[in-house]
């Protein structure tokens, strides 16, 4: 990978920014494809620059083959032979830990791309809308669909995680068929809700092909309806029974947060992150001073704010 590209200045130069949240999981969707996800305030600021040249593709970080899929995804290919992309990525959120990174930075190019693609004056002004936070248009489902398809082709996600692209795109609470990519649910959640996470200390990620066990697929069934009834967390504290047991994260870490006045907690995607959901700054300092014990802590908050696309010319 080329890992920096010199600025082009001159005037054909076209650069799209966008700022897009990170989530957490309340059910895995691995075992039945089906899931569910919160999204939070941790994020990803992400600038694409195009500019006349031979074709190359450059990123400061990340996978470049995983990058060049959601890319082609996007752009003309008739484009892409006559410009340059730069891609620069800055990321508040801990990659390799459950906590939707890979998700939120694929969409973040591919809705950059594809605002440099569209030469539109009006583009996103449906986001103007005085619901906009709830507004998901077929341009957005677009962006996600790419980046998807490219999580499936690069073997980056085995089910393409639409439940962790809609909830860093749009924030709030979704419940999604990952394979059909379809929206089960989607309603805001209070931005006042906390939210703590642990990296813990010294546990890998097991094979995330062990959820799939039979005897445990009507019980993600059961978290999967809970979500859709609106109990979210009921089945988030059922959901991270069933990963921590599967995967052999310590389940200790989840009760305690329970223990401390957590409304619910759990393992977030395939791990080892493990999130706790409180309703007052108090409990979740409580839970914070217990957990700094295992590992590195992060708190944070509920989010439903969507991804936000600005563009600079020249």
């Amino acid at each position: 990978m080329v890992i920096g590209m010199d600025r082009d200045t001159n005037s054909n130069t076209r650069i799209a920014m966008v700022n897009m949240h990170g989530a957490i999981s309340i059910v895995n969707a691995i075992p039945t494809g089906k899931g569910s996800t919160l999204g939070i305030g941790l994020g990803v600021n992400v600038t694409v620059r195009m500019s006349s040249g031979q074709g190359r593709i450059v990123s400061n970080t990340g996978d470049v083959g995983f990058i060049h899929n959601i890319i082609k995804r996007i752009m003309p290919d008739d484009m892409l032979k006559h410009k340059d992309i730069a891609i620069e990525i800055r990321s508040r959120i801990p990659m390799g830990y459950g906590l939707k990174s890979s998700s939120a930075v694929s969409n973040a190019i591919a809705l950059a791309c594809h605002r440099l693609v569209v030469n539109d004056d009006n583009y996103g002004d449906e986001d103007n809308h005085d619901d906009a936070r709830d507004w998901i248009t077929a341009r957005d489902l677009k962006v996600i669909d790419a980046a998807v398809s490219a999580s499936i082709e690069s073997r980056v996600s085995i089910t393409g995680a639409f439940d962790d692209a809609c909830a860093c795109y749009f924030g709030g609470i979704f419940v999604t068929d990952n394979h059909a990519r379809r929206i089960l649910k989607h309603e805001r959640v209070d931005e006042n809700v906390n939210v703590v996470i642990l990296l813990p200390m010294g546990i890998r990620r097991s094979d995330p092909m062990r959820l799939r066990h039979p005897l445990l697929v009507e019980h993600f069934n059961h978290a999967v309806r809970l979500a859709e009834d609106g109990r979210y967390w009921d089945a988030m504290i059922l959901n991270g029974v069933l990963v921590s047991s599967l995967l052999s994260i310590p389940y200790n870490l989840v009760l305690d947060a329970l223990e401390h006045g957590a409304l619910a907690a759990g393992i977030s995607g395939n791990g080892p992150a493990v999130t706790a959901i409180t309703d007052s700054e108090s409990k979740a300092k409580d839970i914070a001073y217990v957990w700094q014990n295992y590992g590195e802590v992060i708190r944070s908050k509920a989010s439903n704010e969507k991804a936000v696309v600005s563009m600079v010319e020249g």
